[in-house]
């Protein structure tokens, strides 16, 4: 398979057919239409396995190529019904109407790994991208394994994944396990087919013995939706959210954010496209995530002050366990702070950072004169024994080297979130002090 190309992989689960009624071989069929609420449907062969169907259509009416077909069944499972997926003029033949027969019989009771594989190889003469895997089932890691097998790592995939057939637990694991490999294989697009033989009722225009197929996009949605929740929630990065909620590509703004700049404009016109969204959500899910998002950017709105927004950047990254980040930003926030109560201009400035540092450096060595009453923000001694911790772990810990002070700030979890506890409440007495 070549690297540079995108393979398609189809995987299907094939499951136990039900027995024909009228006691003859084989297995009860339908007539499986794709579209089924649209003008222009495909109606397949019919078929007692959807997997065949579905390769079909998107062979014939998709025009697509399948690089991959794997099927993944039990000792049990109608392997036998793939004598469909041959040539029409190869399916009756002598040979493999006798291996067909052969795996049917063995499949009522358990089919044999030898007679399986023989199956196989008579099959890929004429299909060579089938491949069979047998598990048992509750084997369910083994199926993961075997798409990890399959996909390389160097390669990029579309999966198509037809979860109708076999135990109701193999396809539903099968669907988060396929989820789980996008980070483990570059798989760019999942489509997940289901043939919803129950639900033939809900569709007008069907026949008798007739099958509707539903292609479940809601699901890699929600996927995404989960996916770009949980990177918000754990660190911060809002932009695969609100791309996921229609609100287009944020990262310049994130980048902002992230470099201390001050993107005022360009949240208020998130805030105001929040607005709009939460007016026209259709699900009560998607207004709850909207909630959210206009929560984090109105609080970001509200801090007018460079200082208080790294203060309140530092809260987020302490409470999401990135103790650096937080560290950074609070020390930061701190000269900041000084910056703006001493009135030196242009804070975003080397020099002027520098002269803020000084500032505070000099009301610490103010409290150990016994002159705390010359300062206007640090008054006792433990908080400027807190501040100078507070300065010699983040050192520490920006360069990598020992820190001047207690080592196990940087050893000790604990021992670290009482020293940042320590500041953060310290940075409250100090706005107040300033206030």
């Amino acid at each position: 398979m070549s690297k540079n190309k995108t393979a398609n992989i189809l995987i299907s689960v094939i499951g136990k057919g039900r027995l024909k009624k009228d006691q003859t071989v084989g297995y009860e069929q339908t007539e499986y239409v794709f579209n089924p609420d649209k003008s222009k449907k495909y109606v397949a062969s019919k078929t007692a396995f959807f997997g065949i169907a579905l390769y079909k259509y998107l062979k014939e009416v998709e025009k697509m190529q399948i690089d991959k077909f794997i099927l993944i069944g039990t000792d049990q499972s109608a392997w036998s019904e793939l004598y469909q997926i041959l040539p029409r003029d190869v399916q009756n033949s002598e040979d493999i109407t006798a291996m067909c027969l052969k795996v049917y019989e063995e499949e009522k009771k358990g089919i044999q790994d030898n007679t399986l594989s023989a199956w196989q190889n008579t099959l890929t003469k004429y299909v060579p991208q089938l491949k069979f895997y047998k598990i048992k089932p509750l084997e369910l890691g083994r199926g993961i394994d075997i798409l990890l097998e399959e996909l390389d790592k160097d390669g990029d995939y579309n999966v198509i994944f037809d979860m109708t057939h076999a135990f109701r637990n193999i396809p539903v694991v099968f669907s988060y396990g396929i989820m789980l490999l996008k980070y483990l294989r570059r798989i760019n697009s999942i489509r997940i087919f289901y043939g919803a033989h129950e639900m033939a009722g809900y569709f007008s225009g069907l026949e008798n013995g007739q099958s509707p197929v539903i292609e479940i996009p809601f699901i890699d949605k929600l996927v995404r939706l989960i996916e770009s929740m949980a990177t918000f929630q754990n660190s911060g990065y809002f932009v695969p959210l609100l791309k996921q909620i229609g609100l287009g590509d944020r990262e310049k703004t994130y980048f902002k954010l992230e470099m201390n700049r001050q993107p005022r404009r360009e949240i208020e016109e998130i805030i105001k496209e929040l607005e709009h969204k939460q007016k026209s959500a259709n699900y009560a899910f998607e207004k709850e995530i909207i909630e959210i998002l206009y929560g984090e950017f109105s609080e970001m709105n509200r801090q007018e002050k460079l200082f208080q927004r790294m203060y309140k950047r530092s809260q987020f990254f302490y409470e999401r366990r990135q103790y650096l980040k937080a560290l950074v930003l609070l020390y930061e926030a701190m000269i900041v702070l000084f910056a703006d109560v001493y009135n030196i201009k242009d804070n975003m400035n080397y020099i002027s950072r520098e002269d803020a540092r000084a500032k505070l450096k000099s009301e610490i060595q103010n409290v150990k004169n016994k002159k705390p009453d010359l300062n206007k923000l640090i008054k006792e001694q433990d908080e400027a024994d807190t501040v100078e911790e507070l300065e010699y772990v983040r050192n520490a810990a920006v360069h990598g080297s020992s820190p001047r002070g207690n080592q196990e700030y940087l050893e000790n979890v604990e021992k670290f979130k009482l020293l940042l506890n320590s500041a953060m409440n310290l940075f409250e007495k100090m706005l107040q002090r300033r206030n």
